[in-house]
């Protein structure tokens, strides 16, 4: 994906999510040098590797997100409002406090809507 991202899709022409990144840290961190975001989960954070990948991604890439019905939040399908035990999660894994990165993710969602037309996300 990242191959195709960096061939067809130059940031001029949008902004990038990776929705449910499953990738490496070095891989990520191409994708953060494409320019992409990334849309974390309360089941990315459920394994090792996950924690370890959303520590590593810069605060500025980061979203949430819930992915409901597909993963679950205390054995029932996730709904929006279960974002906030994923924000608590991210905030332990990177040793800052929730409203901190409530704060920055709110940021990152404003900066991607209020970028010009031509590379909002797709």
């Amino acid at each position: 994906m990242l191959d195709l991202i960096e061939q067809y899709l130059p940031p001029s022409r949008g902004t990038v999510v990776l929705h449910w990144f499953s990738g490496s840290i070095s891989e990520a961190q191409r994708a953060v040098d494409l320019g992409c975001y990334f849309s974390i989960n309360s089941e990315m954070i459920g394994s090792e590797r996950g924690r370890r990948l959303a520590a590593s991604l810069p605060a500025d890439r980061l979203l949430t997100e819930t992915d409901g019905p597909f993963t679950q939040v205390n054995q029932r399908n996730a709904t929006p409002s279960d974002i906030g035990q994923t924000v608590q999660a991210i905030a332990l894994l990177r040793k800052a406090s929730a409203e901190e990165i409530k704060g920055t993710i709110a940021q990152n969602l404003g900066t991607m809507l209020n970028s010009p037309a031509d590379s909002r996300p797709i």
